[in-house]
């Protein structure tokens, strides 16, 4: 297990410019975790899939604009949180976390905490099971999860479009998963418009152990002839009752023939599931490496899940669709942690 120990961060302005955070190198250290740690607060971070994803255009700031159909999905990284008397946070994962200015969770809590409450502390402990260079916004998650948590351990209060302004200033699709469930985004994914759920969709997602930098994927795209752009007709003719038999017709990813260009390996494996049985439809999601198989049933994804596996193509999971973001459980999250929205009140 790796930890980062830290304290205050006096680099910091009280509002600094998100351009231009910068962070020390942190002592990095693996540890074992401590017996016995009472934690005041747990939380899950959902994965998400994109149903749509369309690139418009370049922006001035180097980010490409955006047209993407985001959907959580029940494969979630754990977030535990507890108080600490000295201001600050630290920071343990059962993974290896890397240098602090690349973690998310780091950042987007130490943002919070010197924006909101610079004398409160926090322990917050990750356990991540989403890949990592997937396609599943697992660390965007994770970075909306530390501020709804810390939010709430803090008793701050703060609503949900601050926690997502602020959140997004971290990573450009990290808003997203504050609310979660299903939303259409644009911008550079930050603009979120959240929409009515659709009937729950059982899918598998299967990671192949390839890590896909995003940064590549774009790049391949950005060398491809000019295209026009599709439009995105998911909310269109009663989108809210899209289901596995009618998202065929509704699914797209520019990203798609890039993945598979930029990894053979990639482009190997989506050979080799070409036809297989209860699949409804099958896409990259995001910018990969994750491919995503619409299902007929709970059933039909359990059985390919074990299959997928037992033939050696990677990580596969049986999952559903979801209706909200981060929360207190492995589910729609009937009682999700949210902001102030309501009268100032959370559930």
């Amino acid at each position: 297990m790796c930890t980062i120990a830290t304290g205050t961060a006096p680099w910091i302005s009280r509002r600094p410019n998100p351009d231009r955070l910068r962070f020390p190198r942190a002592n990095v250290e693996c540890l074992p975790r401590s017996p016995g740690t009472a934690f005041m607060l747990t939380l899950y971070a959902p994965a998400k899939i994109n149903w749509f994803l369309e690139v418009t255009g370049k922006r001035p700031d180097g980010y490409h604009e955006l047209v993407t159909v985001m959907q959580a999905i029940s494969l979630y990284d754990r977030l535990d949180f507890s108080t600490r008397r000295e201001p600050g946070l630290s920071l343990t994962c059962n993974m290896d976390l890397g240098p602090p200015e690349k973690n998310l969770v780091y950042r987007a809590g130490e943002l919070l905490r010197l924006r909101h409450a610079p004398d409160r502390g926090a322990s917050i402990h990750l356990e991540k099971r989403v890949p990592h260079g997937a396609g599943l916004g697992g660390g965007s998650s994770d970075a909306a999860a530390a501020v709804v948590g810390l939010n709430k351990l803090w008793g701050l209060q703060l609503a949900n479009r601050v926690l997502e302004g602020l959140v997004s200033e971290v990573g450009s699709d990290c808003a997203f998963f504050v609310q979660g469930g299903v939303a259409l985004c644009t911008g550079r994914g930050e603009i979120i418009e959240h929409k009515p759920p659709i009937p729950r969709v059982h899918l598998v997602i299967l990671y192949p152990n390839i890590v896909l930098p995003t940064v590549n994927v774009y790049r391949d795209l950005s060398r491809r002839l000019t295209y026009q752009p599709r439009n995105c007709y998911f909310f269109h003719d009663d989108g809210a009752r899209n289901s596995a038999k009618t998202l065929p017709r509704v699914i797209f990813n520019r990203l798609e023939e890039s993945a598979l260009r930029v990894s053979p390996e990639l482009s190997e494996v989506w050979q080799r599931t070409a036809a297989e049985a209860g699949v409804t439809c099958r896409f990259v999601s995001g910018s990969g490496s994750s491919i995503a198989f619409v299902m007929e049933d709970g059933l039909a994804a359990q059985v390919l899940a074990g299959k997928l596996e037992q033939r050696g193509l990677g990580r596969a999971f049986a999952v559903t669709t979801v209706t909200v973001g981060v929360s207190e459980h492995q589910d729609e999250g009937d009682r999700s942690i949210r902001g102030a929205d309501q009268a100032g009140q959370r559930p």
